[in-house]
């Protein structure tokens, strides 16, 4: 089913009707939980922005080292040949998330676009079987998990929350990685919606300059960083010496700004310009406003970048792109476990807006640890904070560690 269901007169409906239609149009959906569907062929000319298929199915040295520029980590596991090669995985590996690069998002998306329903992000589940390497070639398939009902108490909206599993599966037709991507739905009847509140719930967010010592403890963690000084490294972090409320270091990312968001959008985003974002938009222009000062339609991917068009679409500041924040949680991951671990699994939720001029933090602790399989694994809460203390994304990272008794 991927015919646009806006294209009904929903807004004319009772409340009743519209959330009697939406149920309807939901259970179609749900229909088709178990199918398994192949995004379109590299070659295709995208007409929804939210149905993807592979961006680079080839992983190499350079996408791996973008990848670690993007999310400004100079450790030299991902740069520096001769320091991987020295490693016990005898060369690069990839960081994780970074499957996004190869491909991110499903063949599945675009879906219940209704007046009156609003979509985000809700984070991604990253579960990982193999280590990803330079020469490695990708294709990837989507399992349809469909629609589920959160209650919700207080609020004149129902939520929904829509899953879809997407396998990345190798040349030696391994599955290496599964990232299982989420998306909330908002969906409010006509009588229920009132005035809409410009800004929406961040229609108090005032951007404003961070003070000198925010600034000067932002980038005296950034020299910190490029001189290794918390980084474990090439320490072998052993299973046996890892204490349950151990803190990670804190890792600074930000003041975040248009650089960043382009540094992402280099390595795990897919390119749209001129006449082939026209294709990607064209059959759904009344998802895309006119920018009045130009009479032309914006992608909706230009809320990312640029304040004006985010208030287009009624958000007060241009915002960070949700695998964004998941991508600088791994930062502070990679660093505590050294180079000996491997995340076998991460699973984020995004909290809120992270905007562009606030200063992150990702902070972390250690939850747990346990045997499964014979694995000697940590589970570690992580969380990213702006400048205020708000936390915009978390996720529970499971971390593979050497056992002193292997």
């Amino acid at each position: 089913m991927s015919e646009d269901v806006s294209e009904f007169d929903w807004d004319g409906l009772s409340d009743s009707e519209w959330n009697k239609r939406l149920d309807e149009f939901i259970d179609r959906f749900n229909d088709e939980r178990g199918v398994v569907k192949n995004p379109p062929p590299v070659h295709e000319i995208m007409t929804n922005e939210y149905e993807r298929g592979l961006n680079n199915k080839l992983v190499t040295e350079d996408l791996i080292r973008h990848y670690a520029d993007a999310i400004g980590d100079p450790n030299p596991i991902w740069r520096d040949p001769a320091y991987a090669g020295s490693t016990r995985w005898g060369g690069f590996i990839a960081p994780p998330t970074f499957e996004s690069c190869i491909s991110f998002g499903s063949s599945f998306g675009g879906r219940l676009r209704v007046p009156g329903v609003a979509r985000l992000a809700a984070g991604n589940k990253h579960d990982y079987f193999k280590p990803i390497r330079p020469g490695d070639e990708f294709h990837v398939y989507d399992k349809y998990l469909g629609f589920e009902e959160k209650e919700v108490t207080g609020k004149p909206y129902r939520m929904f929350i829509e899953s879809v599993p997407r396998y990345f599966v190798n040349q030696r037709d391994e599955i290496a990685a599964v990232a299982t991507g989420r998306n909330i739905y908002m969906a409010t009847p006509p009588g229920k919606r009132g005035k809409k509140r410009e800004g929406g719930m961040y229609a108090g967010k005032e951007r404003r300059p961070l003070g000198q010592e925010a600034l000067d403890a932002i980038h005296a963690d950034f020299d910190a960083q490029l001189a290794g000084a918390h980084r474990r490294g090439a320490e072998t972090r052993y299973w046996e010496d890892v204490v349950v409320g151990q803190e990670l270091q804190p890792v600074a990312k930000g003041v975040y700004d248009v650089c960043d968001a382009c540094a992402r959008t280099v390595v795990s985003t897919y390119t749209y310009a001129f006449a082939i974002k026209w294709a990607a938009m064209r059959e759904h222009l009344h998802h895309h406003p006119v920018d009045p000062e130009t009479g032309e339609h914006r992608f909706r991917r230009d809320w990312h970048y640029d304040d004006h068009a985010a208030q287009l679409f009624g958000s007060p500041y241009a915002n960070v792109g949700g695998i964004h924040n998941e991508m600088m949680l791994v930062h502070a991951v990679t660093d505590w476990m050294g180079d000996d671990g491997f995340v076998r699994s991460m699973d984020s939720q995004d909290r809120r807006m992270n905007f562009l001029g606030d200063a992150t933090w990702v902070k972390g602790r250690v939850a747990r640890k346990y045997v499964e399989d014979g694995e000697h694994l940590v589970g570690l809460d992580v969380w990213a904070e702006n400048q205020d203390g708000v936390v915009h994304t978390k996720a529970g990272v499971v971390v593979k560690l050497v056992s002193k008794a292997e």
